[in-house]
């Protein structure tokens, strides 16, 4: 039988497969049913600083005292980690797989100030979803770059737990960005955040979401960064996008990940989706002669090209041409 376990962030997982943060895993027993259905690990829904906020700013309506209003606001904040705190303790007395906690931010304070908690609970380790959307055009990339890398020194400063840092690929440099977040303290980088998806009602004029979730088509984006960054650095990856089957697990280990994060394939088929993914990995490297992960871990990445320094034009030729 093949052995599909993996080391991620230091941590030994039963197999490379992690439910994903997301609403499937919001409470311990959902993350007990993640754990059951096969999930080599569990990342708990995150921790997010604007849900807070929109609570205390309701809280506050009617109040007109500067220190009332925070004091509001630092009573319903610590409410809101303790809380966070609460259930991911649960988690860890439930689970016997690796549960790892989130927090949502884009305030620095956030992180000095709440980090603790969420280590003292438990956590085996901690996914930074900085969500920093820039919308100004008087803030150049570098502060943007900035805020990355003194969010995770930060962070790293208050724990001693392995940090993974959760990014979108809108970088000029998704390689260089990587390499200073390794720098600056991160264990390990997801490619990628799937932020809100924006859509236009034609007919009442308005803002609407789109929908939010994947497709496999997505997982490409993942894949070519994975494969291009496998190799040049020690930090472990995670692929996040577009992993809706076994198969797909598959391809991130060839390019180089670590580990596999699922989410929508959780909504569109049950959680119990997780044991056909892990049942299909184990079938495919069963019939390709692999009894380990770690045999055919980046087999098609960069590092393993016979032509390295070719191999990004090569992959868009094969594209535009159609050839495999």
């Amino acid at each position: 039988m093949a052995d599909l376990s993996v080391k991620y962030l230091g941590l030994s997982l039963s197999n490379p497969i992690v439910a994903a943060s997301c609403g499937l895993t919001r409470q311990a027993d959902q993350a007990k049913q993640c754990e059951d259905a096969g999930a080599g690990a569990v990342v708990l829904k995150s921790l997010f600083e604007e849900e807070i906020q929109a609570y205390i700013d309701s809280e506050s309506v009617g109040v007109e005292h500067t220190e009332a209003v925070d004091y509001i606001r630092e009573l319903e904040t610590e409410a809101g980690v303790h809380a966070y705190a609460d259930n991911l303790r649960k988690a860890k007395e439930a689970l016997q797989i690796p549960v790892i906690a989130s927090i949502n931010a884009v305030s620095r304070d956030w992180w000095v100030h709440h980090v603790p908690t969420i280590v003292d609970a438990g956590a085996d380790a901690l996914e930074l979803n900085i969500s920093l959307l820039p919308h100004d055009h008087r803030l150049k990339e570098e502060k943007v770059l900035d805020f990355y890398l003194d969010t995770v020194g930060l962070v790293k400063k208050n724990t001693k737990i392995p940090i993974a840092v959760k990014i979108w690929h809108h970088f000029t440099s998704i390689p260089a960005l990587v390499d200073q977040l390794h720098w600056a303290g991160a264990d390990g980088v997801v490619l990628f955040n799937r932020f809100y998806q924006l859509d236009i009602d034609v007919e009442t004029f308005r803002l609407k979401g789109g929908s939010p979730f994947s497709n496999p088509s997505d997982l490409s984006c993942s894949l070519r960064w994975i494969s291009i960054i496998y190799g040049q650095t020690e930090i472990d990856l995670a692929a996040s996008g577009g992993v809706h089957a076994g198969e797909d697990v598959v391809k991130t280990l060839l390019a180089g990940a670590q580990v596999a994060q699922v989410c929508s394939a959780l909504y569109r088929n049950g959680v119990e989706h997780l044991q056909t993914m892990r049942r299909d990995l184990e079938t495919w490297m069963e019939r390709h002669s692999f009894s380990r992960v770690d045999q055919f871990r980046g087999k098609l990445s960069r590092k393993r090209s016979d032509l390295p320094e070719s191999f990004e034009r090569l992959q868009y030729i094969k594209t535009l041409v159609g050839q495999e």
